[in-house]
């Protein structure tokens, strides 16, 4: 009888125990802290074909932020996303859905639809990290951050690098001439400014026309025989791979691919224009803001590690996977400030804005020129990786610093 009780009492014991156990991870799993990170990418419309890759180093990015960034016990992000489809209705009714399941940073992937949601962003103080680089984003008020330099930087770096090593070598005694040849959509037209035109001008370049090509261009002839008529020396602009090939083609036709040194912004997809324009794909220099894939093992090991381990080598753009890791590192990095600064309780979108106001000097683990910004300033890098598509292969050329050309004094 004895030895029934005793048996009794231990499992009633062995069972409390479990309950306690149970209660206790039931409490724990309730306690953690879940942050959520949106991403508004274009997958469908005209975008669709230039941000392959970017979700999956959107997701990839947030996986590495959660492996090995220092959050409080308990703290975890989560990735969530949706199709802005190269629409700002589409991406507006996105970023309510987003706000509306608590989202408390986004990540955004288009000019015109960073400038669309700009209020907004305010409003619902959800910061955005963006990828566009356009001057109005930065005009205070605004929780926008741009990572990347802006375009009208990115246009100053490389009037600067043409002068400096490539003018030289031709030997000719007169001005450069320069040509703006873009898309004609806000990402196209936003480095054309009164600071870049007076910037020329000051660097004593000609500028001789201005060409805007469609979206989704057929037929670019007539722009590319003007480019001849001036006499171009070299040009630069913002377009995706596939509207800068048709363009690259129509070059050939005309035998204008060896006398005109292309310059192009970071949004570009250099690896895919290698691969679709081959031998045709030379004399074209990219303002880059990422490091190139042929230098991720040295520079950036983390992001290569995790393209290796969720067997991303399958996609077709290596930069552009790049592209949506860093800014996914930018948002969470400023999560971990803001934890750090409030705590898991307070934290919210107006403490992770405070914390990407006082960012500094975070290159994202390698993976592109480092980021600052200010009370004042909301553009991060003020350099650029200039590149060099040539011999069918991209040449790292170095860091070039990017001069101010916003028109304002964020300092």
């Amino acid at each position: 009888m004895m030895e029934k009780k005793w048996f009794l009492g231990l499992v009633g014991i062995i069972l409390l125990g479990a309950f306690l156990t149970v209660g206790t991870l039931t409490a724990a799993s309730a306690a953690d802290k879940v942050i959520s990170v949106g991403h508004i990418v274009h997958l469908t419309g005209a975008y669709a074909s230039g941000q392959q890759g970017i979700n999956e180093g959107f997701l990839d990015g947030v996986e590495l932020a959660n492996t090995y960034m220092d959050l409080p016990k308990g703290v975890k992000f989560k990735a969530v996303w949706m199709d802005g489809g190269t629409d700002t209705s589409k991406s507006m009714t996105a970023f309510k859905k987003l706000a509306d399941d608590g989202v408390m940073v986004m990540i955004g992937e288009s000019t015109a639809v960073g400038l669309a949601l700009k209020k907004w962003n305010i409003q619902k103080k959800i910061p955005n990290v963006e990828g566009g680089s356009a001057v109005p984003m930065f005009q205070l008020p605004s929780w926008t951050f741009s990572t990347v330099s802006p375009y009208v930087n990115q246009f100053g770096a490389w009037v600067d690098y043409y002068l400096t090593h490539v003018w030289p070598k031709k030997g000719l005694k007169r001005a450069p001439r320069f040509a703006f040849l873009t898309w004609d959509n806000p990402f196209g037209r936003m480095m054309i400014t009164d600071e870049t035109k007076n910037y020329l001008k000051a660097k004593g370049v000609e500028l001789v026309c201005e060409e805007y090509i469609p979206a989704v261009p057929t037929d670019v002839s007539a722009s590319i025989m003007r480019l001849k008529e001036k006499d171009v020396d070299f040009t630069y602009g913002g377009m995706y791979f596939n509207a800068f090939a048709v363009c690259a083609k129509e070059m050939e036709k005309q035998g204008l691919i060896d006398k005109i040194d292309l310059g192009t912004t970071y949004a570009f997809q250099y690896d895919l224009y290698l691969k679709e324009m081959g031998p045709l794909a030379r004399n074209m220099y990219v303002t880059s803001q990422y490091t190139p894939s042929g230098e991720w093992e040295k520079a950036c090991p983390k992001a290569l590690e995790i393209y290796k381990k969720n067997k991303r080598e399958s996609l077709p753009s290596p930069d552009m996977y790049l592209v949506g890791l860093n800014k996914a590192l930018v948002a969470c990095e400023a999560v971990r400030i803001a934890l750090k600064d409030v705590g898991p309780d307070k934290i919210d979108g107006d403490a992770i804005y405070k914390a990407l106001e006082k960012m500094g000097s975070f290159d994202a683990w390698g993976t592109a020129p480092a980021v600052t910004f200010t009370e004042k300033k909301r553009y991060g890098a003020d350099s650029v990786i200039m590149l060099r598509l040539n011999d069918e292969k991209v040449n790292n050329l170095g860091l070039v610093a990017a001069p101010n050309l916003t028109g304002v004094d964020w300092k």
